[in-house]
């Protein structure tokens, strides 16, 4: 009796063990599988990352400014965006323009906070347009308006069904009936939108997937210090204005090479520790919610 009761201990013990080391195996497996926990933050590529604007509320006083988490530079509001909830955005808050007279202005400091001619260039956000209601409209412009004489821009022009990553400089620029993606911007959708220059190349990517390369051998843009429109291009002339919103928006003095553009696809926010003596940040400010 007392060696069947023995027996009778063991193979619970055994059972028990079994279902303990499986458990295990499978948390294990699974954290193996999806590559990182649940709560992860995927980083943004850092290398030559010069101008990061989150457009979360902590950055963003909506009838005054939005500042750049990396340099303290601020994007001054003109007309009346909206600070969009979470909920509408795709990481943490972002802004809305109404396509009408909403945009944002950055301009650099003296002394300069970012002076540099433009070698290369990628520009970078999240868009997510509501309608299409004129010809040229900026998403992103770096530019040198009324001159329009250096140019990277992030754009669309529903007039002649195309959208693409504009350059202008030394004098030659995209041929847009022949350079850009030939039909209209997608609307009421989250786009991640890529564009890149090194002088010689211009490449244009959307959601990750390379859509546009093409020739465009101008040589540097031209230009000391930073002149950006968000939402239309750098004079406010309310004519190039968008209608929906934006978020996540990146500047990077270097090219992105395509895994670099599908990992900024992902991204939650900067892979930094508090720490870092090349950001200004918190890690607050970083720690994005994914949408």
């Amino acid at each position: 009796m007392i060696k069947k009761e023995s027996v009778r201990r063991q193979k619970a013990s055994y059972l028990n063990n079994l279902r303990f080391f499986t458990t295990t195996f499978l948390i294990l497996s699974l954290l193996v599988w999806t590559g990182q926990p649940a709560d992860a933050i995927i980083g943004a590529v850092e290398d030559g990352l010069i101008a990061y604007w989150t457009f979360d509320k902590d950055t963003v006083k909506i009838k005054t400014e939005a500042v750049d988490l990396l340099s303290g530079l601020p994007a001054a509001v003109h007309g009346d965006p909206e600070l969009a909830p979470a909920g509408d955005c795709k990481v943490g808050e972002c802004v809305l323009f109404d396509g009408s007279v909403d945009r944002f202005l950055v301009e650099d400091s003296t002394p300069p906070t970012i002076d540099r001619d433009w070698d290369e260039i990628s520009l970078e956000c999240w868009v997510f347009i509501n309608a299409l209601d004129d010809s040229w409209n900026r998403i992103i412009s770096l530019d040198d308006m009324p001159t329009n004489s250096a140019v990277a821009s992030l754009y669309y022009d529903d007039d002649d069904n195309q959208h693409g990553f504009f350059v202008r400089a030394g004098g030659k620029s995209t041929v847009a009936a022949q350079d850009n993606v030939l039909e209209d911007i997608p609307l009421e959708e989250w786009l991640h939108l890529v564009g890149t220059y090194d002088g010689d190349t211009v490449h244009y990517y959307v959601n990750g997937k390379l859509e546009k390369k093409y020739a465009m051998n101008g040589g540097k843009i031209s230009k000391g210090g930073l002149l950006l429109g968000i939402g239309d291009r750098s004079d406010g002339c309310d004519c190039d204005t968008i209608q929906g919103y934006i978020d996540e928006l990146r500047v990077y003095e270097r090219v992105l090479t395509s895994a670099e553009v599908q990992n900024n696809m992902k991204a939650t926010g900067l892979d930094v520790s508090p720490s870092a003596d090349h950001l200004s940040v918190t890690w607050g400010h970083i720690k994005a919610r994914r949408r």
